[in-house]
């Protein structure tokens, strides 16, 4: 008889609660079934600098008439109203005013009797202050005046999320001038630069592509040095080929502008050298000559200074067998006016420093020059210099 009681008191509840939802629920109901205003389709969002658009569909259903979105658990809300066209409408709803975090957002569309749809629900992030502050400005490498009232600027590595970077600078007229460098070029000029200018920059980042918002750093201000111009600078371009031996990076070439044109080991030594080594091509070896290609040295020139090229030989007896290198066809010609000045062996003032025991520097009398090391003097360091006359 207890076992019995239980029971029927489970039913009488169960049965309590069916006619309370039955209640409840009974507005809805036509023939049996609950009935549903049609709901917010194909539900998009958009996440902004602290607020979000969310947009969605409006079918087939011509009853809806209102809607409401939740979000924050949903302690806030936005209602609105809507009017159904015969067309598919889309709808659109910007929500201010969020925290900065992600965010769901739940939204129920009605119709003028208060009839609910079902739920449409969507995640985004909301962002602001905290994403504002870490961004960091697209780094510069490098700056270098160029002729022409043009500044060149050597972008660094663009982040995944920059769009571009704007830089702002007064022109030569003294007009404010807006640059933008997209992310994918590293090499830009501006145009119209003043010598000794400064220019600002800051950068655009877009959180991701569906982002509402655009959000940029601080612009920050570059300065330039004021640059010289050689009347006409000049270019360096000749030929290499290395053979025999083991020895690696024994072929240097170099320039300066403060050497004395005194041929001696103490005043050769005192000068400063540029080791522009790298801005050539060299032979690998083999029995061809490899051409060197060009380079123009006005980076290295000074206004009404001569300049010096140098070919430097250098043997280290602890780093292999020393290796033959031939130089030929050494022409420095001017950038402006073309005028080329041959530089032949005969041309080259040669010093070397340490003890030999052959000719380590041979000039040939087709203008080539060959440095080579010495034969019974291999425990003994050798430099061997070829530096031209004064060059402007």
């Amino acid at each position: 008889m207890r076992r019995l009681f239980w029971i029927l008191l489970a039913f009488v509840f169960v049965v309590s609660g069916c006619k309370k939802l039955d209640d409840n629920y009974r507005q809805f109901v036509g023939d049996g079934e609950i009935k549903y205003v049609g709901k917010a389709d194909s539900l998009h969002i958009r996440g902004g600098d602290q607020r979000a658009e969310l947009s969605w569909l409006l079918m087939s259903d011509p009853s809806v008439s209102s809607y409401k979105i939740y979000w924050n658990n949903r302690q806030d809300s936005l209602s609105g109203e809507l009017t159904k066209t015969e067309n598919v409408d889309t709808v659109k709803v910007i929500i201010d005013n969020l925290t900065e975090e992600t965010h769901e957002f739940q939204v129920f569309l009605f119709d003028n009797e208060g009839r609910t749809s079902v739920l449409s629900s969507i995640v985004a992030r909301v962002y602001g202050p905290r994403y504002r502050g870490s961004l960091l400005n697209r780094l510069i490498g490098n700056s270098k005046v160029l002729r022409g009232d043009q500044l060149e600027l050597t972008m660094g590595l663009a982040e995944e999320t920059l769009l571009y970077s704007e830089v702002r600078y007064l022109d030569i007229n003294d007009e404010l001038t807006s640059h933008r460098i997209i992310p994918n070029v590293e090499i830009d000029t501006l145009l119209n630069f003043p010598n000794g200018g400064s220019y600002e920059m800051r950068s655009a980042f877009k959180p991701d592509s569906l982002a509402l918002d655009t959000f940029y750093t601080d612009f920050e201000l570059f300065e330039t040095e004021e640059f010289a111009f050689v009347e006409n600078p000049l270019e360096l371009s000749f030929k290499t080929r290395m053979v025999y031996g083991t020895q690696d990076n024994q072929l240097a070439i170099l320039v300066s502008t403060d050497f004395n044109g005194v041929y001696e080991k103490e005043d050769i030594n005192a000068a400063t050298w540029t080791d522009i080594t790298e801005e050539f091509t060299l032979s690998s070896g083999g029995d061809d000559f490899t051409t060197s290609g060009i380079k123009e040295l006005e980076a290295y020139m000074e206004p009404n200074k001569p300049i010096y090229i140098a070919f430097r030989y250098t043997y280290l007896p602890d780093a292999g067998n020393p290796r033959n290198w031939m130089i030929e066809d050494v022409l420095v010609k001017t950038v402006l006016n073309g005028m080329e000045l041959g530089i032949e062996g005969k041309d080259v003032n040669i010093v070397v420093v340490g003890e030999t025991d052959r000719d380590v520097a041979v000039l040939g009398s087709s203008g080539r020059i060959t440095f080579r090391g010495n034969t019974g003097l291999r425990d003994q360091s050798l430099v061997t210099w070829g530096i031209s006359g004064p060059l402007n």
